[in-house]
């Protein structure tokens, strides 16, 4: 038998990296036809759609297998991915990115609810660590590849290959679910203070739909501000770039021992707490900063923070769920921080008149 939280690795971070690839590729396939202003509106609808798709497809993954879902979900983005190449308009590439952006959400919230399914509180926050490792892993391999790849091979091979990524990923998805092990047996005594099978702690829900919410507002805040703060102030995109690498280090601090187990350890709120409080710190020195040092400082202790929170958060968000509601509950964690991402660069524009971006959001 195949190993379930195997499998859902493999599918969050084939989703992610998709994510995450698609970005100079956009960029590019908006030059190309004359409208650099339809990278904007692309990732609105797609970040729109993604937001509807995740609870859609959450409500989805618990009266269905969640794997068929997550396997669906990339099959369909086969399609949705090939047909970035036809568009020759602004109209065109929003509403491929739309569609895509409803493909993706059928593969995340299935996948980790599958991960939490039958896993004992103890041990969920742990595992949700391991989920933001798979994350990192996908988000700096994306990053570092997909431009280069571009640049090398053109858009049209670069499209090919993630269409080829997420077709073979998919379809050993759909295949190999049939040997899938079951998840493990829950004993009456794990249980006992969570809700009953089939309902919702509301309240434990919104918490943790909230700071979901705040923490990707800080983290798309960071990815659209502080570029442009490194070259209002000379740096070069090798400097910004190497910069930002100290986020990523501090975020995987937190994720393996033992900082990973410190939500089963110490509860959840407490993590989330020292987390959010070292995020905010993070963002008001990038506001003061004026050097590579300080900044990868201060990106270090950003990330430290953004590696605490995410673990605890989606694992007070599983504690918040009865076993067969777990698709929902990350359907609705993955829309708020779907909507965090889509608001915290606009607020912090219309606020630029008072206080700068980094300060805002901390």
């Amino acid at each position: 038998m195949f190993k379930r939280r195997t499998l859902a690795h493999m599918l969050v971070f084939t989703s992610f990296y998709d994510q995450l690839a698609w970005s100079p590729i956009v960029a590019w396939l908006a030059m190309s036809f004359g409208a650099p202003e339809a990278t904007f509106w692309a990732a609105t609808a797609y970040s729109a759609a993604n937001l509807f798709g995740n609870v859609l497809f959450g409500v989805l993954a618990d009266r269905v297998d969640r794997m068929a879902v997550a396997g669906a979900g990339l099959l369909a983005m086969i399609g949705t991915g090939l047909a970035h190449l036809l568009p020759q308009s602004t109209a065109g590439l929003v509403g491929v990115r739309a569609l895509h952006g409803l493909a993706i959400a059928g593969v995340a919230p299935a996948a980790m609810a599958s991960v939490t399914d039958g896993l004992p509180r103890n041990q969920r926050g742990a595992a949700m660590a391991r989920m933001g490792l798979v994350i990192a892993i996908a988000s700096m391999l994306a990053s570092a590849a997909s431009g280069r790849l571009l640049t090398s091979l053109g858009a049209a091979a670069s499209v090919y290959m993630l269409a080829a990524l997420v077709g073979t990923v998919g379809i050993f998805t759909v295949v190999i679910r049939r040997w899938l092990e079951p998840p493990p047996v829950r004993k009456g005594a794990e249980g006992r203070g969570e809700p009953a099978p089939g309902r919702v702690n509301m309240p434990g829900m919104a918490a943790a739909g909230l700071v979901a919410y705040a923490l990707m507002f800080l983290q798309n805040v960071l990815f659209s501000a502080y570029p442009l703060k490194g070259y209002e102030i000379g740096l070069t995109s090798a400097t910004v770039g190497m910069t930002l690498s100290a986020f990523g280090l501090g975020a995987v601090i937190a994720f393996v021992p033992p900082l990973s187990r410190a939500s089963d350890r110490w509860g959840r709120h407490q993590p989330i707490f020292v987390g959010m409080a070292l995020a905010g710190a993070g963002h008001l020195g990038l506001a003061q900063g004026t050097t590579p040092l300080t900044f990868a400082a201060w990106l270090f202790i950003y990330g430290l923070g953004f590696g605490l929170v995410f673990p605890a958060v989606s694992a007070l968000n599983a504690d918040a769920a009865g076993a067969g509601r777990r698709g929902v509950a990350y359907g609705l964690l993955s829309a708020a921080f779907s909507l965090g991402s889509i608001s915290g660069p606009p607020v912090t524009q219309a606020l630029a008149g008072l206080a700068s971006p980094f300060s805002v959001a901390g």
